[in-house]
């Protein structure tokens, strides 16, 4: 009897639908205040945790050896420069057009129109907004040994950044460190890949105990704000991204989002860059024809530098916010914010709900009040998972587009390669 194999994408696909139903079943028979659902919350809590615990533990790793290699195998520093050059560029007008469309959807749905607070209490920390400098400097440590204890993404890549340029430069005599460095690399791709079998069962538990808690409820007055978000998202990924790749990739886009859907799955369901930058890496080498030296230094970057879904919530939560108190917005206040939030958008950490921290001190910055963010708290995670996989995908276009701008995609891998076929299991 020929056994039936199930690859990996379709067990994520699974678990995440197994995950929202079930989840839904729950929150209609009471959800946590059930006693019998309540003990069932802990055991989906245990499995997501596990899953996103596992990827922690290999994330800093990944990241530190993965952009050394990369950088020291690009065999020039010129080349360094030029994909670096290229990287930002393209972080800072993805960002750019994601703040706008944003602004321009608000501006015509109105979700904070018609809206009623009742007695809403904050209870958010307020955090001050960094200045320039200040956020320039945070990209490059005090400590590295201390920076990768606390998992301080942008630190860990700065300074991978810097020995790797450093090994490129000893020429031959940095060699030898390379094959080292090299296979500690591998090393790290190969745990990665027992830790990537775990997340069918993660993404389920995550989701399960997402729906639960929250069911359909949370659906009622801000579902405008829900619709706007997912709207510009999709406008974003289908316009944007598709042109970036058309026209400066020279690539068909239908063809990238086919292969490319497994890393959005991933990030929807999680809700975070960072577990699914190992997904990501795996599928830039095989289906997409990106090399491991361009992958391993922009697709890291592009993790914590890359929030093009976070910039699309920026420029909807300040008008939802002046929406709900009839507060007009010159058009000079809207340009400053695209400018803003785009600087925001490639400076903030990639860490759990930093769109939702920094809107707080983007509109007190502003002025405005702060009694909408207590609604959109509630509905957050939903959110998010838009503008996380939004992310986790800019970061595949950019450095699909890069490679293809750099002559180092593989065409035709990126044409012909079967979809996940090193994902299959019996």
């Amino acid at each position: 009897m020929k056994k039936i194999k199930i690859k990996l994408f379709h067990k994520i696909f699974i678990g995440l639908i197994l995950g929202a139903l079930i989840g839904f079943i729950f929150s209609t028979l009471g959800g946590e205040e059930n006693a019998t659902i309540a003990k069932c919350v802990p055991i989906f809590s245990f499995m997501g945790d596990l899953f996103l615990r596992l990827i922690r533990m290999v994330v800093v790793p990944l990241v530190f050896f993965s952009i050394i290699s990369g950088v020291a195998n690009l065999g020039d520093i010129r080349k360094l420069r030029s994909i670096g050059i290229k990287s930002i560029v393209f972080f800072f007008g993805t960002a750019f057009c994601a703040v706008t469309i944003g602004l321009v959807l608000a501006q015509i749905i109105q979700p904070g129109a018609g809206i009623q607070l009742g007695e809403i209490t904050n209870s958010i920390e307020v955090k001050e907004l960094p200045g320039i400098a200040e956020t320039v400097l945070n990209f490059f440590p005090k400590n590295p040994i201390e920076s990768m204890a606390d998992g301080k993404m942008l630190h860990i890549i700065s300074f991978s950044v810097f020995i790797g340029a450093a090994l490129l430069m000893m020429g031959q005599r940095g060699k030898e460190l390379i094959k080292l460095v090299d296979g500690a690399s591998e090393v790290m791709f190969k745990i990665t890949d027992i830790v990537v079998k775990v997340t069918p069962y993660g993404v389920f538990g995550l989701m399960a105990k997402a729906t639960t808690k929250f069911g359909l409820k949370i659906f009622g007055p801000i579902s405008k704000f829900i619709i706007t978000d997912y709207l510009a998202s999709f406008i974003h990924i289908a316009v944007v991204y598709s042109l970036v790749l058309f026209i400066f990739g020279k690539v068909n886009p239908l063809k990238f989002y086919k292969k490319a859907f497994q890393t959005w799955l991933v990030a929807f369901s999680t809700c975070s860059s960072m577990a699914t930058l190992p997904v990501t890496m795996r599928i830039a080498d095989e289906e997409l024809g990106i090399p491991k030296e361009n992958a391993s230094f922009v697709l890291p970057l592009g993790a914590t530098a890359n929030m093009n879904g976070t910039s699309i919530y920026f420029g909807i939560i300040v008008l939802f916010a002046a929406q709900i108190y009839g507060i007009d917005l010159s058009f000079k206040m809207q340009a400053l914010l695209v400018l803003q939030a785009t600087l925001l958008s490639v400076g903030c950490a990639a860490v759990p709900q930093v769109g939702l921290l920094i809107s707080i001190a983007l509109l007190t910055g502003m002025g405005l009040p702060l009694d909408g963010i207590a609604l959109v708290a509630g509905i957050y995670r939903i959110v998010d998972q838009a503008h996380t996989s939004t992310n986790a995908l800019g970061d595949l276009v950019v450095a699909t587009t890069v490679a293809g701008m750099e002559g180092d995609l593989d065409r035709d891998k990126f044409e012909n390669g079967g979809m996940f076929r090193n994902n299959k299991i019996a």
